[in-house]
């Protein structure tokens, strides 16, 4: 068996979602899915010509050689979005090697810890992300960010049946003088504060709630933290920036509240620090940066051994998913969830079909047994949903 040719078709859901096909002579293919990006113009990456570009190192080789093509391509990938191309194209692999052998990936990975994946909702504030060119922004759509909109926006997304909320809060979000320099002032405390408390007396004193709170420095993180403390968070995340490994470690070591990070990190070389400093009390791969399914199955493996938790991070199509889905259910016992950031695109799961719907039931995904992912796409719905000046798969 011999790869093709690699083809890209960016479907538009809230994020670009970059999908990839693997080709091969016998008629078999794999499908993967590149890191989401934002469909602003100003922010929009190459990601298709970074996926396209790998084609001359991968056509004619066997496909069923999934570690060897990662570690052959593996230098063209890096942190951030641009880890993107690598990740998908192995989740492809897999897919390919899969359905050769008759079998869904997770038996490939060494089987299975569970029968379904917990998953966590991403809520963004008050009102979910449908449209991520436009639903980020503060300014001119404060309504949505009032400790009263965010309840309301728990209380919908908790009677859908997730038992795990996040949602994001940032100092900005308080206004004129939230921060003066990069100091987070008094009024920010108060304000997120405010909005926790909320949250809370929404959803029940016992739920479990995260965040997504970059406050910059560590001494405003600490601060931050420290006035979360009281409410009995999951975790706080992304605080600062990853790169900082001394500065989070001084972070965790001073609030009693978990600390995540790791959406950007690309391969599980670049978490060792983190980890071995135990620097955060979880880390977050994205699967779509982070290398792909292997890394992840590496990842939980590596963090389990220094006593850390592992929660996805995962902002993309039922593509991508499906490969977080059998990472997961091969990873230990320190698995928290996998992200699903999609609770405002009511088509998501139009996208593919072959797999048991709702895919997301009771805030959990049935990990699926057909071979390799376990679904196809909907080609109707993908072509309904191509970003502009897009083609499927040509």
């Amino acid at each position: 068996m011999k790869i093709t040719d690699i083809k890209v078709a960016v479907i538009r859901g809230n994020f670009c979602w970059p999908l990839i096909k693997v080709e091969t002579d016998e008629g078999i293919y794999g499908l993967g899915e590149s890191r989401d990006y934002s469909p602003v113009s100003q922010y929009t990456l190459p990601m298709k010509e970074l996926i396209l570009h790998l084609k001359r190192e991968l056509i004619g080789e066997d496909p069923r050689n999934v570690e060897y093509l990662f570690n052959k391509i593996r230098r063209y990938g890096s942190d951030g979005r641009f880890g993107g191309s690598v990740s998908g194209i192995e989740m492809a692999l897999w897919d390919i090697l899969g359905k050769t052998l008759g079998a869904p990936i997770y038996r490939l990975l060494g089987g299975k810890f569970r029968d379904k994946i917990r998953i966590y909702c991403d809520c963004h504030a008050g009102k979910p992300i449908s449209d991520a060119a436009v639903d980020y922004a503060y300014k001119g759509q404060e309504e949505y960010y009032t400790p009263e909109a965010y309840a309301e926006n728990a209380k919908k997304i908790k009677s859908m049946g997730f038992t795990i909320l996040k949602f994001d809060l940032h100092p900005h979000y308080a206004g004129k003088d939230a921060m003066i320099g990069n100091t987070v002032t008094d009024k920010a405390i108060k304000y997120e504060v405010s909005v926790v408390q909320a949250l809370r007396d929404a959803v029940g004193e016992d739920f479990p709630l995260a965040l997504d709170a970059y406050h910059g420095t560590v001494n405003n993180a600490i601060r931050f933290g420290r006035a979360m403390d009281p409410f009995g968070l999951m975790w706080i995340e992304d605080v600062i920036s990853w790169r900082d490994v001394e500065g989070f470690k001084r972070v965790t070591d001073s609030i009693k509240t978990p600390t995540l990070t790791g959406e950007n990190i690309y391969t599980t070389e670049h978490f060792k620090p983190l980890i071995e400093n135990r620097a955060v009390d979880i880390v977050a791969p994205d699967m779509a940066t982070h290398g792909g399914i292997m890394e992840n199955k590496k990842l939980a493996w590596l963090a389990d051994l220094y006593g850390l938790s592992i929660a996805p991070h995962f902002a993309g199509s039922p593509v991508s998913m499906m490969a977080n889905i059998h990472a997961a259910t091969a990873m230990p016992s320190n698995l928290i969830a996998v992200e699903f950031h999609a609770v405002g695109v009511p088509w998501w799961e139009d996208l593919v079909k072959g797999i048991e719907k709702p895919i997301i039931k009771d805030g959990y995904i049935k990990v699926p047994d057909k071979p390799g992912l376990g679904i196809e796409l909907n080609e109707k719905t993908a072509r309904k949903h191509l970003a502009e000046g897009e083609k499927y798969f040509e």
